[in-house]
């Protein structure tokens, strides 16, 4: 939950407060974008928080830890963490589709929809198996999660 709050919401509005009140001068108005971003780095920030417990599930059972990877199994939990970004990038199109400005549209609508692409086809080929594999992705989502927009 702290990686939710932190990262996902309070880095993205204190961003946001920023850029807009010491920068360009202006008063914050939390806008449909600022609410969009916010909600689509929540959806990265559980998914990286759910995700990084899959390559420990060895030492979560030794140890008595319950995280949702010993409960459910690595492979229902690395398949709901890419169902909860594919759904991002979903809602992504339809926010980029309904938009006015035509170039904006089809930046957002294409970009979304390649990386939602991406995302897929390195998922099919993780080896659940092989922790390396398994660390390999996740910094994969990592550094998509980070990449500046």
């Amino acid at each position: 939950m702290c990686i939710l709050a932190v990262r996902a919401v309070i880095v993205q509005i204190a961003f946001y407060l920023h850029m807009q009140t010491f920068v360009y001068g202006r008063s914050a108005v939390f806008s449909k974008p600022v609410i969009f971003a916010t909600a689509f780095m929540s959806f990265f920030s559980v998914v990286i928080a759910l995700f990084k417990d899959i390559p420990d599930i060895v030492g979560d059972r030794i140890y008595g830890i319950q995280s949702f990877t010993v409960r459910l199994g690595q492979e229902w939990v690395f398949w709901i963490c890419i169902s909860l970004l594919e759904m991002a990038y979903a809602v992504a199109l339809f926010v980029g589709a309904a938009t006015s400005c035509i170039w904006s549209k089809y930046v957002t609508v294409l970009g979304h929809a390649l990386l939602a692409s991406i995302l897929w086809n390195r998922a099919k080929s993780v080896d659940l198996k092989n922790k390396a594999a398994i660390t390999s992705f996740y910094m994969f989502i990592w550094k998509v999660r980070t990449h500046p927009r």
